[in-house]
């Protein structure tokens, strides 16, 4: 996963909420159930700590409270708080020939602080099927997020079958202070186009779960999601370079702008495989949308128990994706006379690769809870010479490569 200073206006989204659901079921675990005897409560606490070199340091809490009412029923009950400082590329070419225009630098400084909220509802159906309800919202000072999601689960075939469906809404408002800017408008004039703008999303979820073997589980899930609305990046620039020497001289700079639609297809498939003490977790996932964006991971994860008590999961993560019909790393003075109706320079909608590697280790107590403390180390590389760019940007290269480190400690306790 990328942080960066959006990361935390999408942490929300229902999508997440309906992914998280999905897999507690298809996993044949209620998402809120109980699973210390007859204890009925259970919280749930964790610290993160995200940093990039010289670039975001995020540092993240969280908590949930939940409560089984009965053997069928449970609510719970989420806050989290996170806080991000840093510096994030803007989008503007890495080598500045001139100061140039206001606006035009290759990274920008930034602090955000985060607050959100959820909420749970778990309950067993009369038809047999679970069904999980769940709210969310987020707030900071630029930007808000809400959004409800619903999943349905139903066991047959002698409950060795699971089949879900789902579905969720979510509505993001962003507010930047300076307002928001005409796409593809000059830096330099500073034109503001309206104060605020909204974007909604529909996510429609189905996924299966089989048992092929007494050890043997496999999973997939597909997601269609529609978005509409703005979906710009309002901090993201795009330099205007010399066609022959690639020089940003006294070049003004343009404010990105992205369509306002998207439709995105998701499909993921997992095989959970127990080979002794140890279990394997093979998974895929492919990603794909009508920017042309075209994505594959590959993950895998070995959990091996040490002790009775306490597990090791080591794990790796590959990363690919296709650029986006309208990435660009920069703009010539050139086409700058006949400007595209949509571009954007952020590197994330680049061609690009990114290696993850982690280790997760876990301690089971006695009473049901557990302490695990997980570290990863992030790779991404992207296109450093694409076909866009010309003279000294293309002999430097433009792809900010992203070097990271995340550290996650968690705990569960049912009392």
């Amino acid at each position: 996963m990328q942080l960066n200073d959006k990361m935390k206006e999408g942490a929300s989204h229902v999508g997440a909420l309906l992914s998280a659901a999905t897999c507690a079921l298809l996993a044949a675990t209620p998402a809120l159930a109980n699973d210390a005897g007859d204890k009925a409560w259970r919280i749930d606490a964790g610290v993160m700590h995200y940093s990039e070199n010289d670039r975001i340091t995020v540092n993240e809490a969280k908590t949930g409270l939940r409560y089984q009412i009965n053997e069928d029923v449970g609510v719970g009950v989420r806050y989290g708080y996170d806080a991000v400082s840093g510096s994030s590329p803007t989008g503007a070419v890495k080598v500045q020939s001139k100061s140039g225009a206001s606006g035009s630098s290759y990274l920008a400084r930034f602090e955000a602080k985060r607050q959100s909220v959820g909420l749970d509802f778990d309950t067993l159906l009369p038809t047999g099927s679970r069904l999980t309800l769940n709210g969310d919202h987020s707030t900071q000072e630029t930007y808000e997020s809400t959004g409800v999601g619903a999943t349905i689960a139903h066991d047959f075939n002698n409950r060795n079958t699971t089949l879900v469906a789902g579905m969720g809404y979510s509505v993001d408002t962003v507010q930047p202070k300076a307002g928001l800017h005409y796409g593809m408008g000059w830096v330099s004039e500073g034109k503001v186009w309206k104060k605020d703008d909204q974007k909604e999303q529909l996510d429609l979820q189905v996924g299966l779960t089989q048992i092929l073997t007494p050890t043997t589980l496999a999973q997939v899930n597909f997601v269609h999601s529609r978005a509409a609305g703005y979906m710009s990046n309002p901090y993201k620039i795009i330099s205007v370079v010399n066609a022959m020497t690639g020089s940003t001289g006294d070049y003004d700079s343009l404010y990105e702008y992205r369509p306002r639609e998207r439709d995105i297809n998701t499909f993921h498939t997992q095989i959970n495989q127990a080979i002794g003490n140890s279990v394997v977790y093979l998974s895929y996932r492919y990603f794909q949308d009508d920017w042309d964006i075209k994505a594959h991971t590959f993950e895998i994860k070995l959990r091996q128990p040490l002790t009775n008590s306490l597990y090791i999961q080591p794990s790796v993560r590959y990363y690919e994706q296709s650029a986006a019909s309208f990435y660009r790393s920069m703009l010539t003075n050139v086409e700058a006379a006949n400007l595209p109706k949509y571009a954007s320079a952020d590197y994330r909608l680049a061609k690009l690769n990114t290696l993850s590697l982690g280790i997760k280790l876990g301690y089971k107590f006695s009473f049901g809870g557990e302490l695990a403390a997980r570290a990863v180390y992030i790779k991404q590389d992207g296109d450093e010479r694409p076909g866009d760019a010309v003279g000294i940007q293309r002999a430097e290269g433009v792809f900010p490569e992203l070097r990271a480190r995340f550290i996650d400690l968690s705990f569960t306790m049912p009392f």
